[in-house]
């Protein structure tokens, strides 16, 4: 039982040994479809090797088509010259001729112009038949290739076949092919090698782009590819890359910017709101004065609030690319007395003047232009001291209009100039004297005129006042 046990253990590593080869082939194909699927480097050196191993293929086949060619040529026009100088010096029993065969050990077979056989040097040549243009014989450890000729003897033409023996000659050529296959063999391994290793240093670039690319994240927008040196396509690649990192890292600093501005501002108006929720509360409840003075400010920035929050939800809409203008056709210069009337009514502390000469129809979204036209005469009324003036003004100029809110206000500086339209922004001044807002209208204002194809001019003094001019299409 031993013995038998013994001799069980000993057999149960056979099938796991004769599985390893094939096992480790499943392993090696794995490998490689993977790397054909994934690797572009694999693929493309896989690619040059077909592509070397097919033109040496070629020019080994081509070499040895060429030599073995021309010496076959060279042997059968050797025996047809030496056949032809025996014939013409032969008698009419070919004696010459069978000497000639003899010496050189080529048969010989002589047709007339019927295919009637008239001589043979060996009689055995009967049987291999008659040769109409090329054969081959291969017989006692010779290779013949018969070659049927015209000639003419004695003014007599006939058929000459003669079998040339090329069994040397094959012989040969079998020689070059295996110096050929063997310099080729050695070229080949050494050109995979290389092509190993020159793919190695070309897709390194591509390398440290994904590296980089990897190691970007919100914490390191400002990572960018590596373009130094680089000549080929791979940098028009990098570059396009950067300069689409730049958009995202700005795009990406805006939001964060606005989220943070969006923050400070409900931050104090929501405090203003809980602290008279925590003051009524408190003791405020029996105190009518207190109750009063409650509700107002709570009014007031509830509204300050839900003006806020409309503005961020129309950036936010823009942002997304998801608002769309109503356009429609109607009266600019209707709509712009509107605006004035309306502001008169509103401000009694301002001189209104409008130079509205004719009527221009226009096609547009005519709520948010009105709205546009509203922040500009807000803006001109909160930076105007009492008792300035505005000046609303209408003109085409050839195949625009310009619609222009002049003001004899505090006017700007050229740093302020630079940053009016951008979120939030209010400038020093404007904080200190307390005339409020978001710092959101004028860049609602760019939106909306922008997005109607428009342009905006600004022109300001310190001083002296700004003039702010939209420029639209016309009809």
């Amino acid at each position: 039982m031993k013995n038998e046990n013994k001799t069980v253990k000993q057999k149960k590593p056979l099938p796991q040994i004769i599985a390893l080869p094939a096992h480790l082939m499943t392993i090696i194909w794995t490998l490689i479809t993977e790397k054909l699927e994934f690797s572009i480097r694999f693929r493309l050196s896989l690619s040059y090797i077909k592509i070397l191993l097919g033109a040496m293929i070629a020019a080994g086949l081509g070499v040895i088509l060429v030599f073995g060619v021309l010496t076959i040529n060279d042997k059968i026009s050797g025996d047809y010259f030496a056949l032809t100088q025996t014939l013409n010096n032969d008698n009419i029993e070919y004696s010459g001729v069978r000497e000639y065969s003899e010496e050189y050990k080529t048969p010989v077979l002589i047709y007339d112009y019927t295919e009637k056989l008239i001589f043979a040097t060996e009689p055995e040549l009967e049987d291999y038949g008659y040769k109409r243009s090329i054969g081959v014989v291969r017989t006692d450890g010779k290779f013949y290739l018969a070659v049927n000729r015209k000639l003419i003897n004695s003014d007599f033409p006939i058929k000459v076949v003669i079998y040339s023996d090329i069994r040397d000659d094959i012989l040969e050529i079998l020689k070059i092919s295996k110096v050929i296959l063997l310099v080729f063999g050695i070229v080949i391994f050494f050109s995979i090698i290389s092509i190993a290793f020159s793919g190695r240093g070309l897709f390194q670039p591509i390398k440290d782009m994904t590296q980089t690319v990897k190691d970007i994240s919100e914490r390191n927008l400002n990572l960018r590819l590596n373009v130094s040196g680089s000549k080929n396509e791979l940098k028009e690649l990098a570059l396009t890359f950067n300069e689409m990192m730049n958009r995202i890292e700005d795009h990406y600093n805006r939001q964060k910017q606005f989220v943070s501005d969006a923050s400070h501002e409900l931050r104090t108006p929501i405090a203003v709101v809980q602290g008279y929720a925590v003051m009524l509360d408190r003791w405020g409840k029996n105190d009518k004065e207190i109750l009063q003075e409650s509700i107002d400010a709570i009014k007031n920035e509830s509204e300050n609030m839900k003006e806020l929050i409309d503005k961020l939800l129309f950036l936010a809409r823009h942002d997304k690319d998801t608002f769309v203008f109503q356009k429609e056709e109607f009266s600019l210069s209707e709509m712009l007395l509107e605006v004035a009337k309306e502001t008169e009514i509103i401000d009694s502390s301002h001189k209104i003047n409008i130079d509205i000469r004719e009527e221009v129809p226009i096609r547009a979204d005519r709520n948010r232009i009105k709205q546009a036209v509203r922040i500009f005469i807000d803006n001109a009324l909160k930076y105007t001291p009492p008792n300035g003036e505005i000046l609303l003004s209408l003109a085409n100029e050839g195949n625009d209009i310009a619609i222009s809110v002049k003001d004899t206000g505090i006017g700007m500086t050229k740093e302020e100039l630079r940053h009016i339209f951008d979120r939030f922004y209010r400038s020093d001044r404007s904080r200190t004297k307390g005339r409020g807002g978001h710092g959101l209208g004028l860049a609602i204002a760019k939106i909306v005129i922008l997005g109607h194809g428009g342009k905006i001019r600004v022109k300001s003094k310190v001083g002296e006042g700004s003039e702010f001019i939209i420029i639209l299409k016309s009809n």
